[in-house]
C-alpha cells in the first residue's frame, strides 16, 4: 500500500486499519493557528492542508524519503467541533466543563477537513465533511464525572462519541467515522489506485 497518513491520531489510524488499510504513519508538527474568521468548514480544510503540505514538503526535502514514498498518496486530516464557535482540544478542565455544557440538551455539530496530496507530483485535493451530533440533558454531575477521566482531553470539542461520552449522544445526522475523526467514505475511491 502506498498511503502516508500524516496524524499520529491513533484514532484515524483505527479507522484505516478498520477498512484494511496499513498506511505509513508520518505526524507532523504544524502551527494550527488560525487567522480571520474562517467557516467551519474552511478552517478544517486549511489545517488539514498544512499537515498534509507539511509531510509533503520534508518528504520532497530529503531525496531518500522521496525516493522511499515515489507513488505514495498522503493524507492530512484535522477535526473540530463547532456550536456558535470553533471548539478545538480543551486546555484545561474548566475548558472541557464551559464545552459539555454548552452540548447538553441540544446539537453541535462535528466537521473534518482532509487534504490528500499525490507525493510525487504535488497535485492536491481538499474536502470536507459535516455530522450534526445531538446530546441528551445530562447534569452537571455527568459532566464531572466524565472531566474527571482521562478521555476528554486530547479530542476535539472535549469527547470521544465511540468512548465513555457514547452514553450522552442522543443521535447522529451524518457519518459516525466523521465524529472519531475520519470520514472514511469520502476517500474510499479516492485511495483505491494507492492500494
Amino acid at each position: 500500500m502506498k498511503i502516508i497518513l500524516a496524524s499520529a491520531s491513533p484514532r484515524r489510524l483505527e479507522i484505516m486499519n478498520k477498512h484494511g488499510i496499513s498506511p505509513v504513519v508520518i505526524p507532523t508538527d504544524t502551527d494550527e493557528t488560525l487567522t480571520g474568521h474562517p467557516t467551519m468548514t474552511e478552517a478544517v480544510e486549511d489545517l488539514s492542508h498544512r499537515k498534509a503540505l507539511s509531510c509533503y514538503e520534508s518528504i520532497k526535502a530529503d531525496r531518500d524519503l522521496s525516493e522511499k514514498y515515489k507513488g505514495h498518496l498522503i493524507i492530512g486530516a484535522d477535526t473540530i467541533v463547532y456550536t456558535d464557535r470553533i471548539l478545538g482540544k480543551p486546555g484545561d478542565a474548566d475548558d472541557a466543563r464551559h464545552m459539555l455544557r454548552s452540548y447538553r440538551g441540544t446539537y453541535h455539530y462535528v466537521v473534518t477537513g482532509i487534504s490528500l496530496i499525490d507525493a510525487d507530483s504535488g497535485s492536491s485535493e481538499v474536502l470536507s465533511d459535516v455530522t450534526k451530533v445531538w446530546c441528551v440533558n445530562y447534569s452537571d454531575d455527568d459532566i464531572e464525572d466524565y472531566i474527571s477521566r482521562e478521555e476528554p482531553y486530547d479530542k476535539a470539542g472535549s469527547y470521544a462519541i465511540q468512548g465513555y461520552f457514547g452514553r450522552y449522544i442522543d443521535h447522529i445526522e451524518g457519518d459516525y467515522e466523521n465524529v472519531i475523526g475520519l470520514p472514511f467514505y469520502r476517500i474510499e475511491d479516492k485511495i483505491k489506485p494507492y492500494i
